[in-house]
Order: structure tokens, then C-alpha cells, then sequence
């Protein structure tokens, strides 16, 4: 008896071209990427507090949205305490 296992997932025809273009050029079975990201992905979640986990998407109501453009477009100026920190010599 095998001990593997075949499992289905979709995915957006942009990240299957990126698992294409990126097994291609470095000359791996996608099987293989594709399961270690799995086996990734598993360990760091059971290893990382929930809050190290930023959601890969947010969603804003239309206000929200319009308060980010605007301090895109035209950031505030550095705070005292962000000038301090990033001058402080790293060590």
C-alpha cells in the first residue's frame, strides 16, 4: 500500500503561474513545493502566536479606504519619537 496521497486545491491563475515559472527554474517536482510549503505553513502555525499572523487581505469600507489614500498621498510628518528611533545606532 502507497503512502502517499493525492489532494486537490484551487488556486488563482496567478499563483499557479508563479508555482510554474518558480519549479521550473529551479528544477523541482511541483508535488514536492507544494507539499513542503504545507508542511511550512503547519509548523509555523502551531509555533507562531495568532497575533504574528497578518491577514494577507483587508477589507475597508469606503471611508476607511479614503483616510488610507489620503495619508499615502500626503504622510504626515515624522513624530519625535520615530526621528529617535530611527537614529538610535543598532546593535
Amino acid at each position: 500500500m502507497s503512502d502517499q496521497s493525492q489532494i486537490s486545491a484551487t488556486v488563482s491563475a496567478a499563483t499557479k503561474e508563479k508555482l510554474d515559472r518558480f519549479t521550473e527554474s529551479h528544477g523541482l517536482k511541483k508535488n514536492y513545493v507544494v507539499e513542503q510549503a504545507l508542511l511550512y505553513f503547519m509548523e509555523a502555525r502551531k509555533e507562531l502566536p495568532e497575533e504574528a499572523l497578518v491577514p494577507t487581505r483587508l477589507v475597508l469600507d469606503d471611508t476607511a479606504f479614503e483616510r488610507v489614500v489620503a495619508l499615502l498621498e500626503r504622510p504626515p510628518s515624522p513624530t519625535a519619537a520615530l526621528r529617535e528611533l530611527m537614529s538610535a545606532e543598532r546593535g
